[in-house]
């Protein structure tokens, strides 16, 4: 009887018709049943695989992208990577990256809602936003202000000023006192000292662009920039 029931026990590959349906293969698995065909999906979670047949459960708080997942009775299913560095979507019946989490508290989940902490990215870092949060980060090296825009983060400003790009109650400051001819910059007409001091800077259409030669230098002094 034991061979019988073996031979029974599907495997990757196997075709199966109840699209959607999983049912735990050992304590860190579950065979699923995905587009007619039997693919493995592991269950990365803390208790990972529990149960058995149409009972089974499986705990995909984490995952790693590209492997196999399925979404709930809303279409929708998130997850960490197992690194916590980043946030997972559940897309196509594959874990896919929605957002990197550089920030300090990371990747975490706490009962059904995924926590991303994205304070921190890097140009190019897939993110999200919505129409009530335009949500701006730092680069990690603290040198420049980055924005989310169609779901990847790109540069907003510089922040050549001593205090850099920086986080304060969890608002997004960037220093921009300092700045180089042609780096971007966010509030037009406002003024920047270059980073070499010799002259004074304007933001004009959105770059900055030489103003004054400072004779005896350019300094800040507050939220003033001086042109000596």
């Amino acid at each position: 009887m034991l061979v019988q029931c073996n031979a029974l026990k599907q495997k990757p590959g196997d075709k199966c018709v109840s699209n959607g349906q999983f049912k735990c293969s050992d304590p860190g698995n579950a065979m699923l049943c995905q587009n007619g065909t039997i693919v493995a999906m592991p269950c990365r979670g803390p208790h990972g695989c529990q149960g058995m047949g149409s009972a089974s459960q499986c705990d995909d708080d984490l995952g790693q992208a590209g492997e196999a997942c399925v979404t709930d009775s809303t279409g929708a299913n998130y997850a960490c990577a197992t690194d916590l560095k980043s946030q997972l979507v559940c897309t196509a019946g594959k874990w896919t990256v929605n957002s990197t989490c550089k920030g300090p508290n990371a990747c975490k989940v706490t009962g059904n809602m995924v926590h991303c902490d994205d304070n921190f990215a890097d140009i190019g870092d897939p993110c999200q936003s919505a129409a009530s949060d335009a949500n701006y980060s730092c680069t990690p090296d603290k040198k420049s202000e980055v924005v989310c825009t169609a779901n990847k983060f790109v540069e907003s400003e510089g922040c050549h000023g001593p205090k850099g790009c920086h986080i304060e109650n969890n608002e997004v400051y960037c220093d921009s006192s300092n700045a180089a001819v042609g780096d971007i910059c966010r509030h037009t007409g406002t003024a920047a000292c270059a980073d070499d001091t010799h002259s004074m800077l304007k933001c004009t259409s959105g770059k900055w662009a030489h103003a004054l030669d400072c004779k005896h230098g350019c300094s800040v002094k507050g939220t003033e920039v001086l042109c000596n």
